[in-house]
């Protein structure tokens, strides 16, 4: 028998990092020694702390039914005191504004199918995270592109946005320390936003997963610190880069109370809840010293000036990322970014085109900081003898 996929699986660009891993697989069999710096997964260990509530919860019995869809009420209030304490974000109310997620991805699927009707107009930065777009459209709304450039810091420049795109805009997606450029936004941007969202009757939905990774200056933002920005968004945030729980699957929402709420429909009717030993090892994780997170941050930095400092001596242009794991390097001249790629993963580098985050990634290619500082420094050794 032959079966037809549907017409949304069909249209869909094959996923940049599962046609990134094929490649991979390919060349280690021919015995190719890769370092891998294409895919943002942490190499680093989760704290053994957190690894350690996680074996005392999945040893009780009480922890092995079904979870509760919103998520225990002790890691919400775990989230909330955290979004207090780190951002100084107050009065978030645990039981109606805050919603537990399998893993922040999740949530930022299932968003769209809340509140994103067929013909619906969903902003998307470009270049950005692939899942913002590709669940709009998998509900029928149609992406409207915000282009990202290095001239604007990495910023949508919201004045260019057609009034009647801004008319019909249902949802703005933003994302801050961004994936891929690793730039940072403004308090004043954020205030631009709330202005915007508020004037069009615009949903926003912010993106930080990668907040608590930053190397110098006031640490990251959250968009939900502006004035108004409650009224308008919904923020999601993730344990998985902060604490390297990539495969934990663990993560929350938290904003406005009614886009929590839409959020929280789609996920009663999808899933049963995260794993309530992993939610009890994430109260663990938020309620306790964060020297474990500042240990992380003095490792990536280490190793961001091996291997920034390692190419920017081999003649490269690097932007050095001031926060996020990740390192846009321009493209020599002549080279596209999936030639330049190419030429990286001949040398024995894996990285990623800029291009799998959207057209405007054009020029550039993204490596990461999860390999020890060994790694990064051959790494910058196998690009300086690559031929241009």
């Amino acid at each position: 028998m032959k079966f037809e996929l549907a017409a949304r699986i069909k249209e869909l660009p094959p996923y940049l990092f599962a046609d990134i891993d094929k490649k991979k697989v390919e060349l280690r069999k021919q015995g190719k020694d890769l370092i891998d710096l294409g895919i943002g997964d942490p190499d680093l260990p989760t704290p053994p702390h957190i690894v350690a509530a996680m074996q005392a919860a999945a040893a009780e019995a009480k922890y092995h039914r079904y979870p509760s869809y919103e998520g225990m009420q002790a890691f919400r209030e775990a989230a909330v005191k955290w979004y207090a304490d780190r951002f100084g974000v107050r009065g978030l109310d645990a039981n109606k504004e805050c919603c537990a997620l399998i893993g922040s991805k999740e949530g930022i699927a299932h968003f769209p199918v809340a509140f994103v009707n067929p013909g619906d107009l969903v902003l998307v930065p470009d270049p950005g995270y692939p899942v913002y777009a590709t669940w709009t459209r998998f509900v029928g709304g149609e992406v409207h592109t915000m282009p990202l450039r290095r001239g604007n810091g990495f910023l949508p420049d919201l004045k260019a946005i057609p009034d009647e795109v801004a008319r019909r805009a249902k949802l703005m997606w933003i994302n801050y320390p961004n994936n891929p450029t690793a730039a940072l936004a403004t308090r004043g941007f954020y205030e631009s936003v709330v202005e915007f969202a508020t004037r069009h009757n615009i949903i926003v939905a912010s993106d930080v997963a990668y907040s608590e990774v930053f190397f110098e200056g006031e640490p990251p933002a959250s968009f939900l610190e502006v004035p108004g920005a409650k009224e308008v968004g919904i923020e999601f945030q993730s344990l998985s880069k902060t604490y390297n729980m990539t495969g934990w699957r663990i993560g929350f929402a938290v904003g406005n109370e009614q886009l929590v709420s839409g959020l929280g429909k789609v996920k009663t009717n999808t899933d049963s809840g995260a794993f309530e030993a992993v939610q009890a090892a994430a109260v663990a994780a938020l309620g306790s010293s964060q020297a474990c997170v500042e240990e992380m941050r003095a490792i990536y930095k280490e190793r961001r000036e091996v291997l920034c400092g390692g190419l920017e001596a081999a003649g490269f242009e690097v932007l050095r990322p001031k926060a996020t794991f990740y390192v846009l390097v321009t493209c020599p001249k002549g080279y596209t970014s999936a030639e330049f790629v190419g030429k990286l993963l001949d040398a024995g580098v894996v990285s990623t085109p800029a291009t799998g985050f959207g057209a405007c990634g054009e020029g550039y290619v993204r490596l990461t900081l999860c390999a020890d500082k060994s790694r990064m420094k051959e790494a910058a050794e196998r690009i300086k003898r690559v031929k241009i």
